[in-house]
């Protein structure tokens, strides 16, 4: 039981402010239409993302795998001695090539999201100018089968 005497009615999507008198189907804000705006641009902005998220969750998931046969040979190498000539070598270039793919797709994230050169930038401790000309011409490559989620433009 709710004590407050009136339960709430329908609220904005977007803003979360009540939506008053007026047609019951109404899910915004009716004067100014900045809420409906808003939430369109929003809604296209998440769509035209969705390639780029699905990019970051197969890097991701490249990475987490060669981390995780890295560890065990590795974890081998070290207990048995038995390493041949290279391995940590062929690990380690392995783990920088996927992790190089992981950060382009955060990028790409990113930018997709809308977010400023110099923000992104900031992180790795690099101007915004370094980070368009380090990251700016990647672009994602079409679905495909194959291992690498990116390409170069």
């Amino acid at each position: 039981m709710n004590d407050s005497g009136r339960e709430p009615g329908p609220r904005c999507l977007w803003c979360g402010q009540p939506l008053g008198d007026g047609p019951s189907r109404r899910r915004y804000c009716a004067r100014p239409r900045l809420c409906r705006d808003q939430a369109y641009r929003d809604r296209r902005r998440a769509k035209q993302a969705q390639p780029a998220r699905g990019a970051l969750a197969r890097a991701g998931h490249s990475l987490d795998v060669h981390l995780q046969n890295v560890r065990e040979v590795l974890l081998q190498a070290v207990l048995q001695g038995d390493a041949w000539p290279g391995v940590f070598a062929l690990a380690a270039a392995g783990v920088e090539s996927r992790a190089a793919d992981l950060v382009r797709v955060c990028v790409l994230e990113e930018r997709a999201a809308g977010t400023s050169w110099e923000r992104i930038g900031e992180p790795f401790g690099i101007s915004a100018d370094a980070a368009r000309k380090r990251w700016g011409h990647w672009v994602l490559a079409p679905d495909s089968d194959d291992e690498e989620p990116l390409s170069g433009g």
